[in-house]
């Protein structure tokens, strides 16, 4: 089970620092760079927000449903 996840962590860290490279290489220095990285993390969270909402609903209305599935019983 830990393969898989180290895989993933290793794939996300090497994709961040390819992606904070290329920036240093552009803009000629790492505090540019950072600065860069995090306006582009800010820009896609804001884009998502309607999806971030919406995740909620579900995730609110799943737990309705099961609530008066079950009436209230854990047991079931």
């Amino acid at each position: 089970m830990m393969r898989p996840l180290g895989a993933i962590a290793g794939a996300v860290l090497v994709c961040f620092l390819v992606v904070l490279g290329f920036f240093w290489v552009k803009d000629g220095s790492l505090e540019k760079a950072g600065a860069a990285v995090d306006h582009g993390i800010a820009q896609v969270d804001k884009s998502t927000k309607p999806l971030q909402h919406e995740m909620k609903n579900v995730g609110e209305a799943t737990k309705e449903s099961v609530k008066r599935a079950t009436d209230g019983d854990n047991h079931t």
